[in-house]
């Protein structure tokens, strides 16, 4: 894409109607519609006024009645100036003229390319930018109720608000660093180890209370996650009424993310089982025992990120769960807490460790050698997905996996941040190193660091004219 150039095309539906709309965006937009638009008169023309006249594309051989809007640089959709003609929507016609606006200097503009001015102006950021796409493709009113609650910046709002709050922890220890040599107080480990967890837990927060753009379409990713041994295949295969997963009383028997479809209530689940986290989250640089044990947890990382609803399997019987807290931390999807295993203890001392810690999620108690309990999870499902827990009606914004995995990662960062903080002053280049990683994923949601493959992933479903 030429940003230089000025382009044209057909932003409105392809077929016969009442109206087709030919957009011009650039520096010539104004002098190229004034030599095909009769009267002319347009270099003059304020911003945000309509002309009524006649469209005449040299070569043409036409003249047809138009409508032209003027929107001036910067107060247009690219902050370019931008021209539109609303005419008839006639199929032999519309390509004639856009052929003609080509020969008069225009290019055809590219898929997306009048989105992606937008955001390179600065007028859009990149969830934004998705989300034109989702207005287009929206096919029910709840689906267009979310991307257009992703347009208006709802999402972007909310995670520049806590990569602000990241950015002023990182200039506090950065400067700890650059001037440790100097009479100057630093600020002490448990009080940035504090400001981490604060913006760890607004970030899993903004995710528990977050909707999927993916759900709106009817499809809902919902992964299992846990400790090893803790029932999570027993659980899949329950839900499923078929043995799927293999189960044994061996740590470690899943290895891969494994997934299938899941209806209840109407409604269609994506499940997945994962591997249990038998060393919490893996670092960078470091593998939980092994490398085949860090990419199954890497995997599951992952899956987690992705979900849109998070059970939580946590074994009634165990007499610690400490570790699961450190899952805990990770999610920020909406969560259902399973507890497990109940045909042989009650689940209270799961109920009693989710009130200590502050937990806010529905509990179910279950047994996969019974199958008791089973419908009241079943029914759990439906009402987070019909309550808005998962998407329709919650308060929070709306999130495309994209944006839900690099929540993920930032989270991961942050955690591992507020672990090496508590050791003290010495660790604190880690520290920096950390919250750089969880302020470069926060960026890629809304563009301020996203490479070309992110932007080509995501400007390669658009359609021309948009």
């Amino acid at each position: 894409m030429n940003l230089s150039d000025t382009i044209v095309a057909v932003s409105s539906p392809a077929g016969a109607g009442e109206r087709a709309v030919l957009r011009l965006s650039g520096r010539r937009a104004v002098e190229i519609a004034g030599r095909v638009f009769t009267p002319g008169r347009l270099q003059e023309a304020p911003t945000y006024t309509a002309w009524s006249g006649s469209l005449e594309p040299p070569g043409s051989g036409l003249a047809v009645p138009a409508t032209l809007y003027m929107m001036r640089a910067p107060r247009s959709y690219t902050r370019e100036d931008v021209v539109e003609f609303h005419v008839g929507a006639w199929p032999a016609v519309v390509p004639l003229l856009v052929e003609g606006l080509i020969r008069a200097g225009a290019r055809a503009a590219e898929p997306g390319e009048f989105t992606m001015r937008a955001l390179l102006s600065g007028r859009l950021d990149l969830a934004q930018a998705e989300a034109v796409m989702a207005v287009v493709e929206a096919t029910t009113a709840s689906a267009l109720r979310a991307a257009g609650d992703l347009l208006r910046g709802h999402l972007s709002r909310e995670v520049s608000r806590v990569a602000d709050a990241i950015r002023d922890l990182l200039v506090l220890v950065e400067a700890d660093l650059d001037f440790s040599d100097h009479a100057i107080e630093a600020a002490p480990p448990d009080q940035i180890a504090s400001r981490i967890a604060d913006a760890r837990a607004a970030l899993a927060d903004l995710g528990r209370h977050s909707r999927g753009l993916e759900t709106f379409g009817g499809q809902v990713r919902l992964v299992i996650a846990g400790r090893p041994n803790e029932g999570k295949s027993s659980l899949f295969n329950r839900l499923l009424a078929e043995d799927r997963a293999i189960v044994s009383p061996e740590a470690g028997t899943t290895r891969d993310e494994l997934q299938a479809a899941l209806h209840v209530g109407g409604l269609r689940f994506i499940l997945s089982d994962t591997a249990g986290f038998d060393d919490a989250c893996p670092e960078r640089g470091r593998m939980a025992s092994d490398e085949l044990t860090g990419k199954a947890l890497s995997k599951a990382t992952a899956a987690i990120g992705r979900a849109d609803l998070v059970l939580l399997a946590m074994d009634a019987t165990a007499s610690s769960y400490d570790r699961t807290a450190e899952i805990v931390d990770l999610v920020t999807a909406p969560m259902i807490v399973v507890a497990t295993k109940c045909d042989l203890v009650s689940p209270d001392r799961v109920a009693q460790w989710l009130a200590a810690r502050g937990v806010e999620a529905d509990l179910v108690a279950t047994s996969a050698a019974t199958g008791a309990g089973v419908a009241d999870l079943r029914q759990a499902l439906v009402r987070a997905v019909d309550s808005g827990e998962v998407d329709r009606d919650s308060a929070g914004p709306v999130l495309a996996a994209r944006h839900r995995t690099a929540l993920e990662q930032a989270v991961v960062a942050l955690a591992r941040a507020g672990r090496v903080a508590r050791r003290g002053c010495e660790a604190g280049e880690l520290v920096a190193v950390e919250l750089r990683e969880s302020l470069d994923a926060l960026s890629v949601i809304i563009g301020r660091k996203a490479d070309a493959d992110v932007l080509g992933s995501i400007f390669g479903r658009f359609c021309i004219g948009k």
